[in-house]
């Protein structure tokens, strides 16, 4: 199935989950590195049915502590990384329902999985990226991954060697 979603519908999407449910107001970028050092979060959705893929979200540790805080409605001090893990993986689920309802309706979305550390690798492999956006928040960076998966029935997640927690 060949699917289309475009930067402006991608964009409308993390504007709706990150402007809408976690308060913040985020700025386009043509390009977003996670902060290593810092640390930094994955979380992700894969979405199976007619449509096969996942969703990827690629957050500062910082803006992260920001949008859960929020999504919470607590201090970001007074986060424990439980809280952040939830959180990041309530923000993928919410990301990922917004863009399978683009995509394929009918589909059926993952329990999210969650990464959260320094100097790791989190993969999707044989995943073909369809869709991919930067942004900026005062607070820290996103980058928002949309892949599409080839062919066979599963799209095994995968997490390197590092400091990842």
């Amino acid at each position: 199935m060949i699917c289309t979603l475009s930067r402006d519908q991608l964009a409308n999407v993390v504007d709706e989950v990150f402007g809408v449910m976690a308060g913040m107001q985020l700025a386009p970028v043509s390009m977003y590195q996670p902060n290593k050092q810092d640390g930094y979060i994955v979380s992700a959705v894969q979405i199976v049915g007619a449509w096969k893929g996942a969703v990827r979200l690629d957050i500062d540790l910082a803006f992260a502590r920001q949008a859960c805080a929020h999504l919470l409605g607590v201090g970001p001090a007074e986060l424990s990384e439980d809280d952040i893990r939830d959180a990041a993986g309530e923000l993928a689920n919410m990301t990922g329902g917004s863009v399978k309802t683009l995509l394929a309706p009918t589909s059926s979305l993952s329990l999210p999985s969650v990464a959260m550390g320094q100097n790791y690798e989190f993969s999707f492999p044989q995943g073909k990226i369809l869709q991919q956006s930067s942004f900026r928040h005062e607070s820290g960076g996103l980058q928002v991954s949309v892949v599409e998966k080839p062919g066979r029935d599963d799209i095994p997640i995968t997490t390197g060697t590092g400091t990842g927690q």
